[in-house]
């Protein structure tokens, strides 16, 4: 029975209906429910999934500990959809623990990456740290689970264009592009291949926006090919011709009427296309439409909130979540008053800072991973500040830190430590991988003119790498050795910690 609703779950956003399908010989049972459920939160059905979600938990004993992981993933999202923030944290800390338990990198990854949603705007460093662990872990989980590296590349493209790093922020969506189309992920195909189309238009490249719309793969489901039909209106309506945007969208009003999470967007698109044609009184009238749908739609939301509500109260579990849900919002009111006052950025670079490091440092660690350290030092920057001033300095660390962003991989961390010291990280034992993306940024800095900054003094770079395990302390003291064995032996290199700089130190 287990072995084909894994099945299942396997093919639940390539095959629904197979995937329903095969659920259904399995009537009443734990991953039949819990399947369930995910295919209610996916058609906005919220009140539904918590009734699956429940009738679920009373037999999760029955179940391999893998499906109350997903019951915890599947109750976290229908709870930051419903707008409850604290609770859907707790259900995703309760997702990660669960997940761990049953060995299960899918989960593991969805429970960062899904706490990363709930902080991506209003907290984009610490949104990137988690977008960063769940990429990690797909990376290390292989082959299986290229969808959800997708899944983890376009998130980290989110937040990266939120932070101002467009190029990479490019290069990430076009990876999650190919990951998730690979693996027949086709609701996150669906919104990666539409954004990087919206993205192409807006930079004037239409054409070639257009065809990333109309290159359907084989296979795609109607309600995919429907909801890519949309974004094509939605790129006329923005970009190209809305008199062809508007016809897009009156043939899609029989999809319109099974997607109510669609309909919002829907209307603006058809207000923005009324707009450029200078139909203002058309316009109005569907903004006012749009106004009467987001008021209904917060109506529903609230009455489904209340369900879902009685619902959580109805079995044991769901009252301990209740309880733990209490002391994480205490403990989340904590970390936002300290996090007002220490900041994860660094103010002059952009980068993560010391206390954005160490934590990904010890997520890392208590996972039972371990990471690769590099410490980067500008040499002679001392003597940049003294003959030219703390100005041209900071420039010069602006340019450091723009070359070793350029160099370093996608899942790599960079922060400044503080003064003229920068962190490079990642996770797994990879010394020889990180040296070279190092050894790259070293002789980029090297061979750069510096003299339009007004320093005149060479800027160059020592680095020392070394592999770290817990305690991390022994890790940090370890690069730092190989940092300054780069300096003794001339400046301007890279050095892997070996046992010999013991005794040369």
């Amino acid at each position: 029975m287990w072995s084909r609703l894994e099945r299942a779950w396997a093919v639940r956003m390539s095959d629904r209906a197979l995937a329903l399908e095969t659920a259904e010989e399995q009537p009443r049972s734990v991953g039949h429910e819990v399947l369930r459920a995910y295919l209610h939160w996916r058609d906005a059905q919220y009140d539904e999934a918590f009734l699956c979600l429940e009738r679920a938990d009373a037999r999760m004993e029955e179940a391999p500990p893998v499906w109350a992981a997903r019951a915890a993933n599947v109750r976290g999202v229908v709870l930051l959809n419903l707008g409850r923030g604290d609770a859907a944290l707790t259900a995703f800390q309760s997702q990660l623990t669960l997940a761990r338990e049953a060995h299960d990198p899918e989960m593991e990854g969805l429970a960062h990456n899904d706490i990363g949603v709930l902080l991506v705007w209003d907290d984009p460093q610490r949104a990137l740290l988690r977008y960063q662990m769940a990429y990690q872990v797909f990376q290390e989980a292989g082959e299986a689970h290229r969808a959800n590296l997708g899944l983890a590349s376009f998130n980290l493209s989110v937040v990266y264009a939120e932070l101002g790093e467009r190029e990479r922020s490019d290069a990430l969506l076009a990876q999650a592009t190919r990951l998730v189309r690979e693996a027949r992920a086709w609701p996150y195909w669906v919104g990666t291949v539409s954004q990087q189309a919206l993205r192409i238009a807006a930079a004037g490249d239409l054409e070639a926006a257009r065809h990333l719309v109309t290159d359907l793969p084989p296979g795609l489901p109607a309600d995919s090919h429907d909801t890519l039909r949309f974004f094509a209106a939605k790129l006329e309506a923005l970009h190209g011709d809305p008199a062809r945007a508007l016809t897009g969208l009156d043939a899609l009003s029989g999809w319109l009427a099974g997607r109510d999470d669609m309909r919002d967007d829907f209307l603006e698109t058809q207000a923005h296309a009324l707009e450029r044609l200078g139909d203002f009184q058309g316009a109005a009238r569907v903004f006012r439409a749009l106004l009467d749908c987001v008021r209904e739609r917060h109506r529903r939301e609230q009455d489904m909130g209340l369900k879902v509500t009685e619902t959580m109260h109805r079995t044991e579990e769901t009252r301990r979540t209740a309880e733990q849900f209490w002391a994480e919002a205490q403990t989340l009111r904590s970390l936002h008053r300290e996090a007002a006052e220490l900041s994860l950025r660094d103010d002059l670079t952009g980068l993560p800072n010391r206390r954005h490091f160490v934590a990904w440092s010890r997520e890392n660690l208590e996972a039972g991973r371990r990471i690769t350290l590099a410490f980067v030092d500008v040499d002679h920057f001392k003597e940049v500040n003294d003959a030219h001033g703390h100005d041209v300095g900071d420039a010069v660390l602006r340019g450091v830190t723009a070359l070793l962003q350029a160099h370093l991989g996608a899942g790599d961390l960079l922060a400044r430590l503080g003064g003229d010291e920068f962190v490079a990280a990642r996770v797994g034992a990879d010394a020889a991988g990180l040296s070279r993306r190092l050894e790259g940024a070293r002789r980029a800095c090297e061979k750069r003119g510096w003299d339009e900054l007004g320093a005149a003094v060479p800027v160059t770079l020592s680095v020392g790498v070394t592999v770290a395990g817990v305690p991390l302390p022994e890790g940090l003291r370890r690069a730092d050795q190989a940092m300054y064995a780069a300096k003794r032996a001339g400046r301007n290199q890279v050095r892997v910690w070996e046992e010999q700089l013991e005794v040369d130190a």
